[in-house]
């Protein structure tokens, strides 16, 4: 059922993306909001070491991208991405962190990831 799901807000995702015309950039600097939503407001340690160091490579990955899309200033357009996504995601409440949507969502960032070679897992 949760592959299920995840394939259903993927999907969706992607045909929002598509009809929206996103940069990638902008898609990997959202996911790093949503690890940075999530890593403060998760209280184990394992997990938000995990969300940090996921945030940390979206970060990365979305400048690098940024900066191929022709961006002026890809440090800059990433931040403002994030924070956006972050401030979105708080705007939802700390419970968030457990809902449907949040799953959903991280699930699509992991799968995005995948897709371009962004190894979340830390060493």
């Amino acid at each position: 059922m949760k592959m299920m799901t995840a394939c259903a807000a993927i999907a969706a995702i992607c045909a929002t993306a598509a009809l929206a015309a996103q940069p990638f950039s902008k898609s990997m600097a959202e996911c790093a909001g949503l690890n940075a939503f999530g890593r403060d407001y998760i209280r184990d340690d394992d997990l938000a070491h995990l969300l940090e160091y996921g945030q940390a490579r979206w970060i990365n990955a979305a400048i690098i991208a940024a900066q191929n899309e022709g961006v002026s200033n890809p440090v800059v357009y990433v931040e403002d991405a994030m924070n956006a996504k972050y401030d979105e995601w708080k705007g939802k409440g700390i419970m968030a962190v457990f809902s449907e949507d949040f799953g959903d969502w991280h699930d699509y960032c992991r799968a995005f990831a995948r897709h371009n070679g962004i190894n979340l897992d830390p060493p």
